[in-house]
Parts: structure tokens; C-alpha cells; sequence
């Protein structure tokens, strides 16, 4: 894909996740909450994903096609990218995605997910 699609649909990523974001703070029921706040990490995570995506495309004129090569494009490519982007993905992609984004657990992995997504918001 392209930069101009995959800008496109970070931001559109993003947007989902900030309202599920605001529906979690406002649930009252525990099961809501949860819901809520699988959906917010899972748009979170995609958001950020295209975001890099739209990097990849512009600087690299590249696509990486799956975790593996955007991790190690990433690394390779770090200089795109600043020093707390590439820690926050690489804890985010190899630890605590699946935590937050399919277990809906909350704390400090969620907050890694929403702070890179928004930082590589900022990049676009």
C-alpha cells in the first residue's frame, strides 16, 4: 500500500480507539470495561502498525508484509524512528500485545500501546 492509505488508516485506527477509550472510562460494569478496553488496544495497535507502514512507504518506499519484517526493518531503520518509538514497539510487539489487545489486561502494557500509537500519530 501506499503512504497516503496507510496515514489514512492509522488515523482512522486511532480515532476508534480513542472513543473505546472514553466508552472504558465511563463503563460501570466490569465486563463492559473489558470489551472496551480490547477494542481501544487492538485500534491502538493497528494504528500504530499503519503509521510505521506510512514511514516504510515514504522514506524506504518499501512494505513489510508481516510482524517479522516490520520488526526487523524497524531495526534496521531505527534512525526513522526516535529511541522511545523503537523501545515502546519492540515491548509492544514481542510482549504485551497479546496481553492487552486479546486478554484485555490493564496497567502499564496499555499505556505502552496508546503511547506509541500516539507518538507515531504525531509522525504523520
Amino acid at each position: 500500500m501506499e503512504e497516503k492509505i496507510h496515514k489514512g488508516v492509522a488515523k482512522e485506527h486511532f480515532d476508534v480507539a480513542s472513543d473505546y477509550d472514553k466508552k472504558f472510562d465511563e463503563a460501570k460494569e466490569e465486563d463492559s470495561k473489558r470489551i472496551f478496553r480490547v477494542v481501544a488496544a487492538q485500534n491502538y495497535f493497528y494504528s500504530a502498525i499503519n503509521a510505521i507502514e506510512a514511514v516504510f512507504a515514504k522514506e524506504l518506499k518499501e512494505h513489510s508484509f508481516n510482524h517479522e519484517n516490520r520488526y526487523r526493518k524497524l531495526v534496521e531503520h531505527q534512525n526513522l524512528f526516535s529511541p522511545e518509538i523503537s523501545s515502546l514497539f519492540k515491548k509492544v510487539d514481542r510482549d504485551e500485545r497479546n496481553k492487552v489487545a486479546y486478554r484485555g489486561e490493564n496497567g502499564q502494557m496499555y499505556r505502552n500501546m496508546k503511547r506509541l500509537a500516539e507518538l507515531l500519530i504525531g509522525l504523520l
